[in-house]
């Protein structure tokens, strides 16, 4: 797997599409997606959805910070805690994928489990880390 998906590549994807994820929370949170298209279908009104995509961008960001110092540091430090951040993402991504197989709203299923598999393998690949092909 380590040739077919370079380390670098899987980094700099996955960086792609957490920023991706960002502008689609800005978007929730300017209120142009449907409420019940985001958190699995399961928001009753607006401030729930303003307080899902501010968490959500929160945790995005932190996102993108984990694999940037993945991806750039060089000490050991910064590497282990890129690591142990690149396999909780791992984690997370795996169980968020499960969750969109059972959410409400049928679009959300469609479109955001492959991106959460995507995102999971990806972040599977980070974690990995370079090492020797």
């Amino acid at each position: 797997m380590r040739r077919l998906l370079p380390f670098r590549t899987a980094a700099w994807a996955l960086i792609a599409l957490l920023g991706a994820a960002c502008v689609f929370q800005l978007v929730v949170l300017a209120g142009f997606i449907p409420t019940e298209m985001v958190w699995g279908g399961r928001l009753a009104n607006a401030e729930e959805r303003t307080v899902g995509a501010i968490v959500s961008l929160s945790i995005l960001i932190l996102m993108i910070s984990v694999v940037v110092l993945r991806l750039k540091s060089t000490s050991v430090r910064g590497q282990l805690i890129g690591r142990f951040g690149a396999w909780a993402m791992v984690f997370l991504f795996a169980l968020n994928t499960v969750g969109n197989l059972f959410a409400l709203d049928q679009r959300e299923m469609l479109i955001f489990t492959p991106v959460t598999a995507i995102a999971a393998l990806l972040a599977w690949r980070v974690a990995v880390g370079e090492g020797k092909s």
